[in-house]
């Protein structure tokens, strides 16, 4: 059987070699790899380097797998990985995997051999469908997955990592014959920014008299006393027990964060202590468009605190997330936080109609908005 070669413009997708062992432990050892790979040991060693070699070379004997080495055309040095796994040819299946070295990144190396990879596959192949796979919190995966036409479904819950026996979601997708992109091809703006702004550790965000940092557990006591105001129970309602709130920052806030689906900031006064919480949510059916939700303790009101916040957050959500557009909603007699809201430059469209879901049914509320032309002046320019 002839060597496996394929090539992508300045790239070439070939078998790995016993050759490339050396420069397989310099790419692999390395701690983004570490951090996401469901398989690949840590330390990475020589010897794990040439056992992988011995497997994807068996591999490519027996049908199950196609691809391997991502390398310069030019100079013929190792840039990443590509392979079709995992291949059924009685189902017309298979499984993609990729990853690119540390010093070939932001070049899109694994997009585009692997778009000649999977081309070749539902060409030469035949397949019907290729899956794909990521750890939830491997925005840059995902990112290659979508601009290469996967679908991402949703998520596995607590996949068994070979690696170690941890538990970790996953994201899964699938892509069909038809499905993969041509070369070139963009997301929009706002799923590029925000898969570069949650693929890093959350910000912390100077806003006037205070500051916007990720929850701590330190700040659990404080947000119980805002959640047990019997105005935050009115309006917002949620648990105030120190036990849930301890939960919420420690797992659930980290858990947002990594999916891609909510920036949750404590509002930090000049003593660091916490003063309340403010959230953006990207709205799953329309991720252009956030959701923002402000709560503050009751001795801080009246100090601008969330209308400071509200416009920091504003302002973070248009230029790292690439928003169009926000949202901010409030229970009709709430008159506080509608003055909030205009405050930092929203605009009351109007009221929906139990537009609020709540623990004891729905409310009506109003809804505003806020375009990036209203902060920055220049539409488009967030």
């Amino acid at each position: 059987m002839a060597p496996f070669e394929l090539h992508a413009g300045d790239l070439v997708v070939r078998a790995f070699r016993a050759s490339d062992a050396g420069e397989l432990v310099r790419a692999r050892d390395d701690a983004e790899i570490s951090r996401w790979s469901n398989s690949s040991p840590v330390p990475y060693t020589l010897a794990d380097a040439r056992e992988f070699i011995d497997l994807a070379t068996a591999g490519l004997a027996d049908g199950r797998a196609y691809g391997g080495a991502v390398t310069a055309a030019a100079t013929g040095a190792l840039v990443g990985s590509v392979v079709l796994h995992s291949v059924d040819p009685e189902a017309h299946t298979a499984e993609i995997g990729y990853w690119s070295a540390p010093w070939a990144r932001g070049h899109r190396v694994t997009e585009r051999a692997g778009r000649a990879l999977l081309e070749w596959g539902f060409h030469r192949l035949g397949l019907a469908r290729v899956d794909w796979r990521a750890a939830v919190g491997n925005h840059a995966s995902r990112l290659t997955g979508l601009r290469l036409g996967f679908t991402v479904a949703g998520v596995v819950p607590a996949h068994r990592r070979p690696r170690d026996g941890a538990r970790v979601d996953e994201w899964f997708g699938w892509l069909l014959p038809g499905q993969l992109t041509p070369p070139g091809w963009e997301v929009p703006d706002w799923v590029r920014r925000t898969a570069y702004a949650f693929g890093r550790p959350p910000p912390t965000l100077p806003a006037g008299p205070v500051t916007l940092r990720p929850p701590a557990e330190r700040d659990v006591p404080g947000l119980a006393g805002t959640m047990a105001d019997p105005d935050s129970i009115r309006w917002f309602g949620g648990s105030s027990r120190p036990a849930r709130l301890a939960e919420y920052v420690r797992t659930d806030v980290p858990a947002l964060w990594a999916r891609g689906e909510e920036a949750v900031f404590a509002v930090a006064d000049r003593d660091d202590a916490c003063a309340g919480t403010i959230d953006v949510r990207v709205r799953c059916a329309d991720p252009a468009v956030g959701e923002i939700g402000c709560v503050v303790a009751p001795d801080a009101r009246g100090r601008g605190y969330a209308t400071e916040a509200l416009r920091a957050v504003s302002a973070w959500s248009f230029a790292a997330l690439g928003l169009r557009r926000l949202e901010w909603r409030a229970e009709l007699g709430n008159p506080g936080s509608r003055r909030v809201a205009e405050k930092a430059g929203f605009t009351i469209e109007g009221v929906a109609q139990a537009g609020l879901g709540r623990d004891d049914g729905r409310h009506d509320c109003w809804v505003a908005a806020l375009l990036p032309v209203a902060t920055t002046g220049k539409r488009g320019a967030a």
